[in-house]
Parts: structure tokens; C-alpha cells; sequence
């Protein structure tokens, strides 16, 4: 349960902090770019088969597509809620708090259900893997986005 906190609170750092990135351009070029990085990423550190890997990725790609839908309605909400933060009374604001914690039970739930898809596609071993490479591809992406930063800097 701990991992799985964490998993979600590294998620949602990760997602603001590019979100926020004014330089980084949203296209489908660079969407591209680092779904395919990604691919490679996770083909690899999970030694997937050529079998594994037909069942995983469809699976996984339609789980990014709902998550990355949930991860987008959450952002208008919070963007929204600051532009109109001071006109809100307190009944307003405590409905926007619980739709907001909706959206994060939302992803849980989503989660929860692609994990039974996962452990259909893949062995237990390279599922709980998975949420462990998916993190490192985060930070690896971190890294790589801060180093690119620093070049442009000098």
C-alpha cells in the first residue's frame, strides 16, 4: 500500500512539474518522441518476450490513455479552483475538494483494475516490476530534461 502512495505521489509530482514547464512544447511529435523512449525503456528492464510484450502494451497504452485523461481533468481543476479560488464560498470549495479527491479514487480504481489486465499479460514478477521501472523511466526523464536544462544554461 505504501509503494502504491508513493507511486501515485511521484506520479503526480512528475505530471505537474512537466506541466507547469512553459518551454516544453505539448505536440505529438514530443508525446511521440517519449512514448517510444518509454517502450524501449520498459521492454528492456522487464526482458519482456515477444509474446508478453503483443499482451502488455495494448493493454498498458489504453491504462495511459484513462490516466492521462484523469491526470488532464485534474489539472483544469485545479487551474480553475486558483482563477476562482476568492469568489468561492465554503460549500463550494468542499465540493471541489471532494471531486478532486474523486479523481485521485478515480486513478486508484483504474489502477487497481488494469493491475488484474496486467497480471493476465504478464508474470507477478514483471508486473510488481513494472511500477518500479515506471518510476525509474520518470526519474530517468527528470534527469535527462534537468541535463538538457543546465546545457542551455551555460
Amino acid at each position: 500500500m505504501k509503494k502504491l502512495i508513493l507511486f501515485l505521489g511521484v506520479l503526480l509530482l512528475t505530471t505537474s512539474y512537466l506541466a507547469a514547464q512553459p518551454e516544453i512544447k505539448r505536440n505529438d511529435d514530443w508525446m511521440q518522441k517519449i512514448r517510444a523512449e518509454k517502450i524501449a525503456f520498459l521492454t528492456t528492464k522487464l526482458e519482456l518476450t515477444p509474446d508478453e510484450a503483443q499482451k502488455f502494451w495494448p493493454v498498458y497504452n489504453e491504462f495511459e490513455e484513462k490516466r492521462f485523461d484523469i491526470h488532464m481533468q485534474r489539472r483544469h481543476m485545479e487551474r480553475q479552483t486558483m482563477d476562482e479560488l476568492e469568489g468561492l464560498n465554503e460549500n463550494e470549495l468542499k465540493k471541489i475538494s471532494n471531486d478532486f479527491i474523486g479523481l485521485f479514487q478515480k486513478e486508484a480504481d483504474l489502477m487497481k483494475e488494469y493491475n488484474d489486465k496486467f497480471f493476465k499479460a504478464l508474470p507477478a514478477k514483471k508486473v510488481v516490476k513494472f511500477y518500479d521501472m515506471e518510476n525509474d523511466f520518470r526519474s530517468h526523464m527528470l534527469k535527462e530534461y534537468r541535463q538538457k536544462q543546465h546545457k542551455g544554461n551555460r
